[in-house]
């Protein structure tokens, strides 16, 4: 009898045993099906991969897209614009790179498609990505000598917004950068010939030779340019680019306006500079 009901209950077991099988087979699909329908960390959470050449204590863009997380790893002449962009004007508007370049933020695998309006290097799509933003700065560039139509076709005798601003540094120009030079890549005789744009032109070079000093100085800032400082650099920026950007005769009166200006907001960077050795 006992031999029997052994027999009846591994019988049952045996029976019972696919069926549960079957069973934790069922909830382990369950299980994956749910992962895979989790939506994935924030890209902002998730860590950063930095290059080995990657200085420490060099900041970071502020928005951490995954145009940003690729082009670290991607090699020297594609990581480069991730470290000239942070800090810059754009960065601190919270821009990133899709907002000039274009492209999926959400899908690496289509992050370069046209449908996703991805432009990569071309020079007419980004100058027409520039005046979407800077549409009062554009209107007084299209009225001086200095304007090409692009959309029409290129000619690189005439210079662009990144000539002189730059492209992934805009408002933190390299060391070695001088608008000086810039303009006498054209005006050979640009002191001779323009002395007033020349003279605005000088002055904006030593201006941003101490503006490089507070930013290096300041690095572990939110933003390198002291509070106090901001409004009057605005302006300054706001006078120089209206006079310049028109390509137009400048009087002596306005160029003192605007120097004035520089020199004084130059000597009061430079006093905060002392204060903080």
């Amino acid at each position: 009898m006992q031999r029997s009901v052994a027999i009846w209950v591994m019988t049952l077991g045996l029976a019972v045993l696919p069926l549960c099988a079957g069973s934790f087979q069922g909830k382990a699909e369950s299980l994956r099906a749910d992962d895979a329908n989790k939506p994935a960390p924030p890209v902002q959470n998730q860590p950063l991969k930095l290059p080995e050449w990657w200085k420490k204590g060099d900041p970071l863009p502020i928005e951490k897209s995954n145009c940003v997380r690729c082009h670290l790893t991607a090699g020297r002449e594609l990581t480069i614009p991730v470290r000239d962009f942070a800090r810059s004007i754009h960065d601190f508007a919270k821009l990133t790179c899709n907002k000039c370049h274009g492209g999926d933020t959400k899908n690496d695998a289509t992050a370069h498609e046209a449908e996703h309006g991805f432009i990569g290097t071309k020079l007419s799509a980004h100058m027409a990505r520039c005046t979407e933003c800077h549409t009062r700065e554009t209107l007084g560039f299209k009225k001086g000598k200095h304007y090409w139509d692009l959309s029409k076709s290129i000619n690189k005798k005439y210079p662009v917004c990144i000539d002189c601003h730059g492209n992934h540094d805009v408002g933190k120009p390299p060391a070695d950068f001088s608008l000086t030079n810039v303009c006498t890549d054209c005006h050979k005789e640009f002191a001779k010939d323009l002395p007033q744009a020349a003279a605005i032109v000088a002055e904006n070079d030593l201006l941003w030779k101490t503006l490089r000093d507070v930013q290096a100085s300041n690095k572990q800032a939110a933003n390198p340019i002291p509070e106090q400082f901001q409004r009057e650099r605005d302006r300054v920026r706001s006078l120089t680019s209206r006079l310049i950007h028109r390509a137009g005769p400048i009087t002596p009166q306005e160029t003192q306006e605007v120097n004035d200006r520089a020199r004084k907001l130059r000597a009061d960077l430079e006093v905060w500079l002392k204060k903080q050795k």
